[in-house]
């Protein structure tokens, strides 16, 4: 990480890109679980789309529902900008380009849109978590209570981080060249000029450990109650309904843990962060990839329901006796 922008510059302008490096390699190799992502994302808002808005299935808790597909749909624009602002600008394909123009909104509105994505990637575990608790301590009013969580916590997501990009409207972006062992032409996207002088690292840092502490003290809640509760009483597919619950949200750790840590390295030492910048798209690939995988094959919901014809249930009654 450095502060001088490179463009303008003859030396990056008249760059030649290379196609051999490694972070064209590590740009190249998430499309290979990304693509297959996007078909599996497909499947879950179709059956969203069937299931809960048309056939209104009282099985489903469609806000939980609801509020999982939402965070499928943003994890998938965080990954993207986080790609067109980390991974692509890395490779040195466009340095040439970014080199040639002057300090432009253009630049800036990608790296606000990647900050902005990443303050609503830290919400929705949160909110996921809630609306888990909800069922255990108010199993009588759960609907009622689901719903209003919902109507007011969903437009406060996309609310909340404009507080923090609005100070970077008037900012110009620029390019940069990467420092560490990226090659030269390696560049990274940044900005300067916004109001009051403002940072998204601090707040990022205070949204990271708040919601996070958030998230794991629910968490805590809801399985100290079950426990009480006596949850293993209840049926099979209830209790793989709440483990796979479980899974999707240990799933969404990582965007956390792997954002803190470049944000924490990227205050105290700007030089060293410039390795973490590679491992940090990996977290967002987890919050879009891993989160729809484990919500498809674990959660009951999505399992086929066989009907067996009556003549071949009596057979097989018949074998079993």
């Amino acid at each position: 990480m450095n502060n001088i922008s490179i463009n303008g510059d003859p030396a990056y302008i008249n760059y030649k890109f290379d196609l051999y490096t490694v972070p064209v390699m590590t740009a190249i190799l998430p499309l290979f679980y990304i693509i297959p992502t996007i078909f599996v994302l497909g499947k879950i808002i179709r059956f969203y789309i069937q299931s809960v808005i048309g056939k209104r299935e009282e099985s489903i808790n469609r806000y939980v529902f609801f509020v999982i597909v939402l965070q499928l749909v943003m994890s998938f624009f965080y990954m993207s900008t986080d790609y067109t602002t980390i991974r692509i600008p890395a490779t040195g394909i466009i340095t040439n380009w970014c080199a040639s123009v002057q300090p432009n909104h253009y630049i800036k509105t990608l790296f606000v849109l990647s900050g902005y994505f990443n303050f609503t990637a830290m919400l929705f575990p949160f909110l996921l978590s809630i609306l888990r608790l909800i069922p255990v301590y108010y199993p009588i009013r759960t609907d009622e209570m689901c719903s209003k969580i919902v109507r007011f916590s969903i437009p406060f997501i996309f609310l909340f981080p404009l507080i923090f990009c609005v100070p970077l409207f008037p900012a110009l972006g620029d390019c940069r060249q990467l420092l560490g062992t990226y090659q030269f032409g390696g560049i990274y996207f940044h900005w300067r000029g916004g109001w009051w002088d403002m940072r998204l690292a601090e707040p990022l840092i205070f949204n990271s450990i708040f919601w996070l502490s958030g998230c794991t003290i629910a968490n805590v809640l809801l399985y100290k109650k079950l426990a009480k509760l006596q949850f293993r009483r209840q049926s099979i597919q209830l209790k793989k309904a709440e483990r796979s619950l479980t899974f999707i949200t240990l799933s969404m750790f990582p965007a956390y843990m792997t954002n803190l840590t470049l944000l924490v390295v990227f205050i105290f030492s700007p030089t060293s962060s410039a390795y973490l910048l590679a491992l940090r798209p990996y977290g967002s690939d987890c919050d879009f990839v891993v989160v729809p995988w484990v919500f498809y094959m674990t959660h009951p919901m999505f399992r086929e329901k066989k009907i067996v014809p009556i003549d071949v249930a009596r057979a097989q009654a018949q074998t079993t006796v």
